[in-house]
């Protein structure tokens, strides 16, 4: 017993050792990393002639500005809004270097000038594919995937985006029409039914579950059933909860503090079960195709395996990450583009005309959605929606004032990358966050003038469209890495928009409502716009969003 004591009391002193050795291991590495975070901050001083909103604090950088700009107005609403506001106050200068210090380690260069935004995203010799991705997108990997094309860079993006690129051609475009169509149906279904209950209802639902389906169709040939309640597939249900856990994350929290919180750990289980979920499906594809290579499977995921005789873990890595980049975006900006395109023709009942115009000139007077979705099933629905120029323009001007995100790029220290300004200027800008606004820069007074806050779609037409920059239009970024998907995202709202404005009219209720006369019709200012009792705006959830996520009545226009 004496020696079974003995053994007893070394066990647990051993035991007492190997904790307290295995804790400070952590707790080594967590000092390390922020003393190392705090040693690699840059000096703001190094940055004074830099246009900047004020001095800033040697401890808390701009955030006394940050919090009063914030302050302001409705603090829900987005950083771009808030920068725009400072914008107008501060003459619009072409960057505005903002230190974002102790919640960030890097200095952000906020890019609001088109030509120097340019520069940050064209190719050159020392960045063939633009200037590289800033480590921050890592943030936003378990939505975009952590090697997909929205955050790799170099060779391992070229060989990617090669291989993506066949799904995306514009005669494959075209050969999705129907699958568009099929799942427009079930949304103007839908509307139908919110039209007879006259219920008002979050917008953001129906148009992002109408995008969820065409997406999962378009990327991996299945049916998502995003608009059937109690049919929705897996792949849905896991992807929405890891969105609804990614955006609890606290704004600015630190991996080492988050790590083992609750929420943390449900995104790292959601993150591998849908990546499993993927890789399944990946895998089952790329069996099929070589089984059969003549399938007639043109989903962005089969067309990406083409030539390629077995699945290596890298391959099936990057696919995966892909297709999750692409549920991501291909959903939130399509969705976001569309419960704008309804609200901004609701709010100028000109555009409205005009576009109705068009469509009667078009597919003919008869506005049943059947008659225009009968006409795009024919063979003659590629020269048919090339005969929708105000529409494209309807589109082009909603993603003008409401664009759904940006990018950040970073150069390495030491490189010597400069950008120049308008002035002639030249800024060393090694190792700072840059970041182009396109609200800003799309709103811009030199290339928009007294109209850049009104919803103008002709703006885009003739010679006045001629006129604008290519540069001053940036929703999907510019220069080789634009976004991928953005002929999708048009196509799908050029055909959603042929089908339903015809047939109704979604009334924005509470936050951006009309204001009506005693006989119920909307009071029209002095440039044709119907007045509103408050102002509708956007809030920031990974991407820029309704900040009400569109509440809104529909109802048959007569």
């Amino acid at each position: 017993m004496a020696l079974l004591s003995v053994f007893s009391d070394l066990s647990a002193s051993f035991i007492y050792w190997r904790v307290l050795f295995l804790t400070s291991i952590p707790l080594s590495l967590i000092y390390y990393f922020v003393r190392r975070t705090r040693s690699g901050s840059p000096d703001i001083r190094q940055y004074s002639h830099f246009p900047q909103p004020e001095a800033a604090d040697p401890v808390r950088g701009h955030w006394a500005w940050l919090e009063r700009i914030g302050g302001e107005g409705d603090p829900r609403r987005a950083f771009d809004e808030m920068l725009y506001e400072q914008c107008q106050k501060l003459d619009f200068p072409p960057v505005l270097l903002v230190d974002m210090r102790p919640v960030e380690k890097f200095l952000l260069l906020l890019i609001f000038d088109n030509e120097v935004a340019e520069q940050v995203t064209k190719p050159s010799k020392q960045y063939s594919t633009s200037m590289p991705k800033h480590p921050s997108i890592q943030t936003l990997a378990p939505l975009v995937g952590a090697r997909s094309l929205v955050t790799t860079d170099g060779e391992e993006w070229k060989g990617l985006r090669k291989r993506i690129l066949p799904g995306f051609q514009p005669h494959h475009l075209l050969s999705l029409v129907g699958a568009i169509l099929d799942k427009t149906e079930t949304f103007i279904e839908l509307m139908e039914k919110k039209a007879a209950t006259g219920e008002e209802f979050r917008l953001e639902e129906y148009t992002t579950n109408l995008v969820f389906d065409i997406i999962g169709i378009v990327t991996f040939n299945m049916d998502l059933n995003a608009q059937i309640e109690g049919k929705q597939s897996d792949v849905l249900l896991t992807y929405r909860a890891l969105s609804n856990a990614f955006n609890k994350r606290p704004f600015g929290a630190k991996w080492w503090k988050e790590y083992l919180t609750q929420n943390e750990r449900e995104i790292r289980r959601l993150d591998a079960k849908l990546d499993n979920i993927l890789k399944e499906e990946i895998k089952k594809q790329h069996k099929d195709l070589l089984a059969n290579p003549d399938t007639t499977s043109r989903s962005v995921a089969t067309l990406s395996l083409h030539g390629i005789p077995k699945l290596t873990p890298q391959i099936l890595q990057q696919t995966s990450d892909t297709l999750r980049g692409f549920l991501f975006a291909g959903h939130d900006t399509t969705s976001i583009l569309l419960q704008w395109c309804f609200y901004e023709l609701h709010r100028r009942p000109k555009s409205a005309q005009d576009l109705k115009t068009e469509l009667d000139t078009v597919f003919g007077p008869d506005a049943l959605p059947s008659s225009v979705m009968d006409q795009l099933r024919g063979p003659e629905a590629g020269k048919l929606l090339a005969r929708l120029p105000y529409t494209d323009a309807v589109i082009k001007e909603t993603l003008r004032l409401h664009p759904p995100g940006t990018t950040a790029r970073v150069t390495p220290q030491g490189s010597g990358t400069t950008l120049t300004l308008p002035s002639g200027e030249r800024l060393v800008v090694d190792d700072l966050c840059l970041t182009p606004r396109a609200y800003v820069i799309q709103r811009h007074p030199k290339i928009f003038g007294a109209t850049r806050d009104d919803f103008m779609p002709e703006r885009w037409l003739g010679d006045a469209g001629a006129q604008i920059p290519d540069s001053a239009f940036r929703p999907y970024e510019r220069g080789p890495r634009r976004c991928t998907g953005s002929e999708l995202a048009n196509l799908e709202a050029k055909i959603v928009l042929a089908t339903v404005v015809r047939r109704f009219e979604f009334v924005k209720v509470g936050l951006g409502e009309v204001e009506v006369d005693e006989e119920g019709n909307p009071r029209v200012d002095e440039k044709g716009y119907c007045r509103t009792k408050s102002t509708m705006f956007s809030t920031y959830l990974v991407t820029c969003k309704p900040v009400d996520g569109m509440q809104t009545k529909v109802r048959i226009k007569a």
